[in-house]
């Protein structure tokens, strides 16, 4: 899966068209414009407040050169009426958010919802290796909810954040779906590739034979059934091992271990015979 910063890079500049309005690369010109929406205190009072004068002037000159940030405004031409960003999501690693704020004077006409639609197709469409992309507002923004909802996006989970209760939202499509099992994979074997190296670093780990394709049928049945073959993954740990930390060899020849129970999967054997394929996952 591609970075969301590099994704972002290697696209950017955009120029996104709706029926009624356009999003534009955020340019120096449009400072002004900046400070007028990140300090309005209508604009921002479910967004944690207007933005100190410190953070205004860094926005204003970080904004002209990040990817993924853009200036919305009519279609027709004229001045700026809002803000839409697509950046790597803080909370979780290999998510992108979208973030978004128009000024009152172009509430309820359904330009935002133009905006951020333009922009989740956009993503959708020509990020596919970009990771999966939410939306997170507070539960009380009626308004920003009802955007949200009326693109297909549902929530996926909710958080507490500056002390209010925020819904993160995701495309319900088969395509973020997809994105979201690739996301949680990729964490999965980073997870387990660490434990898999700090278990073959101890003296049982170091013990443990290096080729395990290459064990005996003899061999093999000496082994933990766990995940027995399932992933071309071998628990190289005998029947009985615990704790119930797995370890054995990925693909690539990787060490890597992972959590399941010793004693469920026996029982899901027939007869409690080791080497057959396990149905339990992580």
């Amino acid at each position: 899966m591609e970075p969301v910063e590099a994704a972002l890079a290697r696209r950017w500049p955009v120029v996104l068209r709706a029926e009624r309005v356009a999003l534009r690369p955020v340019t120096h010109q449009d400072a002004p414009f900046v400070r007028a929406v990140l300090s309005d205190p209508e604009v921002r009072a479910l967004l944690g407040g207007p933005v100190s004068e410190a953070r205004i002037e860094a926005r204003q000159r970080e904004y002209p050169t990040t990817p993924g940030v853009w200036a919305v405004a009519p279609a027709a031409g004229g001045e700026a009426i809002g803000l839409v960003s697509i950046t790597a999501d803080s909370r979780s690693a290999g998510r992108a958010e979208i973030s978004y704020q128009l000024l009152s004077s172009a509430w309820g006409r359904g330009l935002g919802r133009e905006a951020v639609g333009a922009a989740v197709d956009w993503w959708a469409a020509e990020v596919p290796d970009g990771g999966p992309l939410v939306a997170v507002t507070q539960e009380r923004n009626a308004a920003s909810r009802r955007l949200l909802e009326s693109l297909g996006m549902t929530v996926l989970d909710t958080l507490l954040e500056y002390g209010e209760r925020q819904c993160l939202y995701t495309p319900g499509s088969e395509d973020t779906a997809l994105r979201w099992a690739r996301l949680f994979q990729a964490c999965t074997d980073e997870v387990e590739r660490r434990r898999g190296a700090e278990a073959r670093a101890t003296a049982a780990g170091r013990a443990l034979p290096e080729a395990l394709s290459a064990l005996t049928p003899k061999q093999m049945a000496r082994l933990c059934p766990v995940r027995h073959g399932a992933y071309g993954r071998i628990c190289a740990r005998p029947t009985d091992h615990a704790p119930d930390l797995h370890l054995g060899r990925a693909p690539d020849g990787a060490w890597i271990a992972w959590l399941t129970s010793c004693e469920a999967v026996k029982a899901d054997l027939p007869n409690g015979t080791p080497g057959t394929a396990s149905r339990t996952q992580n």
